[in-house]
């Protein structure tokens, strides 16, 4: 069954390599180890896995739930490592690749030169590693309250919601990089190595404070940096982890779309006129002013 995908990914790297060219692809993920409840969805398979005792590979575009003691580390095909926990719901909402030589690579070596990501985290633990990320890579969390842009950082997003009261309880920090959160009402914190932002209230409008790191949170940080350590990535399977990406239609980077848009003027033969015309008045159906009647006989000898 994964025979097909692979030749197609193999043919996508022939024609890149031949072309001296770049191609989107939509990335692929891996779970290394997960414990306790968890449940992860893949919409483009049709599947749902809630065993993980071997590494399961799948589409980069699925959605994880995980229960108070569920937790999962995942692997994705750009190299980043996500360590989630519960309770909370995680999604994977956009997952996109630009392949090709990078410079210093050796003329046979396909890379991933530039990412895009958007994930989506309700409520639960989000670790993240993007150091792997180019540049000029663009990766993204929606949150309920904002929006958490970061590239080649190391960061921890904690939420929490409480459904009686329907306040978010948040905490966002990061130990390399910088990360940006921009709220609902498009107030931008940054947030630098060592520091953190916490918050409480409503998604609207939170109360959002800055400070430096708790104790609490360099340890999730160590802990961290521990399984990163521990993992023993020998044990990917890349062909099998290619097997699941996906060749995408030629994108067009962001920055030309605009340069191109700006320089298009639309011809005259491109406009569609615009003709205006009023339509004639409808004949009355009824009397356009009332008509008074002559008195009855009988009312002409009452008057």
């Amino acid at each position: 069954m994964r025979i097909l995908p692979i030749l197609l990914l193999l043919s996508l790297a022939w024609c890149v390599r031949t072309a001296s060219a770049e191609a989107w692809v939509r990335g692929s993920a891996m779970i290394l180890e997960a414990s306790g409840g968890v449940e992860l969805t893949v919409p483009a398979e049709d599947a749902t896995y809630e065993s993980f005792d071997q590494p399961t590979y799948f589409s980069g575009i699925f959605s994880t739930r995980a229960e108070a003691d569920g937790s999962a580390i995942i692997y994705t095909s750009n190299g980043m490592t996500l360590a989630f926990s519960g309770e909370g719901y995680f999604s994977v909402e956009r997952f996109e690749g630009l392949f090709g030589i990078r410079t210093g690579d050796a003329p046979d070596e396909l890379k991933e030169t530039r990412s895009r990501m958007i994930l989506n985290l309700r409520r639960g633990e989000l670790l993240i590693d993007s150091r792997s990320l180019t540049a000029d890579s663009k990766f993204v969390v929606q949150t309920p309250f904002g929006r958490i842009a970061s590239v080649k950082a190391v960061l921890f997003i904690r939420i929490e919601f409480d459904y009686r009261s329907g306040i978010y309880d948040f905490t966002i920090s990061c130990t390399e990089g910088t990360v940006r959160l921009t709220d609902l009402r498009q107030q931008t914190y940054s947030i630098y190595a060592g520091q953190r932002i916490s918050g409480a209230g409503s998604y609207l409008a939170p109360a959002v404070e800055v400070g430096d790191q708790t104790d609490q949170i360099r340890e999730q940080f160590e802990l961290f940096f521990d399984t990163l350590d521990g993992l023993d990535l020998s044990q990917i399977d890349l062909a099998e982890l290619g097997a699941h990406t996906e060749a995408l239609p030629e994108l067009e980077d962001e920055s030309t779309t605009s340069f191109r848009l700006s320089n298009e003027r639309p011809t005259q033969e491109s406009k569609r006129p615009r003709v205006i015309e009023f339509a004639p008045r409808a004949e009355s159906i009824t009397p356009f002013r009332g008509e008074v009647r002559p008195p009855s006989d009988h009312q002409a000898e009452l008057f």
